[in-house]
């Protein structure tokens, strides 16, 4: 009697024991897995990088294109698990809700519709999963004109769920130069061939040649379209107008690796209140100035360089997160910029881009 009932105690002992070695792990198991949400959530970032690419293996067009061996070596660098590669869209519904996302997010944009996107870019991209959109310009397809695809191939590319097809106006000629009437019948002439062909008309648009005005913004925003994207470097935030998202532009001359790694791990520097409003100046050369996020430190350290100096311009600090940029050469006609970077955490450096127009 008394030795079974201490067997029968042991037996109970070593149950209770166990369940509670068991709740306890289970309690690590719990606790280690909030942590890693916790760490997880603290990690997000507002802040992507969008690439824009035009030709793929054609040596003949140097500036618009880069060689299949550096679109290899960027596949494989953004085939790593530490990039997140995510349709536009995603990084255009993430800046509208104002919703941060995971570290490093990028997304691949390809600007025309060369036939080297479809016989080249394509299927390296299918092959490693990755999805992109292409902007297309519709006349020179309806024109036929050699070097394009067709419409055919387009479709077929629109018919692959990792690709994304869009608006890129009809005639690619320079927006901002034409009469805001001229530029609307532009991009209402690009809507008939997609709905046309397409059956449908693409919501987020590419300015051809990146060229942006407070017009054809204006333009663009009463119409069906959530996002608009120009062509000057700079990592995008949910600070950027969506209707004028910045876009690194690659070929042979900058899509070298050293490079392409420092894009692709760039954040974007969280500044506002930037002057001017416009990127079309009238005012050259402009007072330029932003205001940064007090949490960032050590703005001594920014460096920024206009396009048309060759040589950083003078900074000056209002208190202590208000940056002022001076030069006195003004900027040629045409396209500029300025890009400032700034060492930040985890040797990633903060990169933030403005574009200027003159006419």
């Amino acid at each position: 009697m008394t030795k079974r009932f201490l067997q029968t105690s042991l037996r109970k002992s070593l149950l209770l024991a166990g369940f509670c070695i068991l709740l306890t792990l289970m309690g690590v198991a719990l606790s280690q897995n909030t942590r890693a949400q916790q760490g997880q959530t603290a990690t997000q970032e507002d802040s992507a990088i969008i690439l824009m690419y035009h030709r793929f293996g054609e040596t003949q067009f140097p500036t618009t294109n880069i060689t299949l061996e550096q679109f290899d070596a960027h596949i494989a660098e953004l085939s790593q698990e530490k990039y997140n590669i995510v349709p536009l869209q995603t990084i255009v519904t993430a800046f509208k809700n104002k919703t941060k996302l995971p570290p490093r997010t990028i997304a691949i944009t390809i600007d025309d519709a060369y036939q080297s996107i479809l016989e080249n870019a394509w299927p390296r991209l299918k092959k490693a999963g990755i999805p992109f959109t292409l902007f297309v310009s519709s006349e020179p397809v309806n024109q036929a004109i050699p070097g394009y695809m067709t419409w055919d191939q387009i479709r077929t590319l629109a018919n692959d769920p990792l690709v994304t097809i869009g608006h890129h106006a009809h005639s690619h000629d320079h927006l901002i130069y034409m009469t805001p009437a001229a530029a609307a019948q532009d991009i209402a002439a690009a809507d008939e061939s997609y709905r046309k062909e397409l059956g449908s008309i693409p919501d987020i648009f590419a300015y051809p040649f990146g060229e942006f005005s407070p017009a054809l913004q204006n333009i663009l925003r009463k119409r069906n379209i959530s996002a608009a994207f120009g062509q000057y470097s700079s990592a995008a935030s949910s600070n950027n107008d969506l209707f004028s998202l910045p876009r690194f532009a690659l070929n042979e001359k900058y899509a070298g690796m050293d490079r392409f790694r420092l894009i692709v791990n760039a954040r974007a520097l969280p500044a506002y209140d930037i002057l001017p409003i416009s990127a079309e100046i009238t005012t050259n050369p402009p007072a330029i100035g932003f205001t940064v996020d007090k949490n960032i430190r050590g703005l001594t350290a920014m460096s920024c360089y206009p396009s048309h100096l060759g040589k950083a311009a003078d900074l000056s600090l209002v208190g202590n997160n208000r940056v002022e940029i001076r030069f006195d050469k003004p900027f040629p006609q045409g396209r500029n910029r300025i890009n400032c970077t700034l060492p930040g955490p985890d040797r990633r450096w903060y990169w933030f881009g403005l574009p200027y127009f003159v006419k």
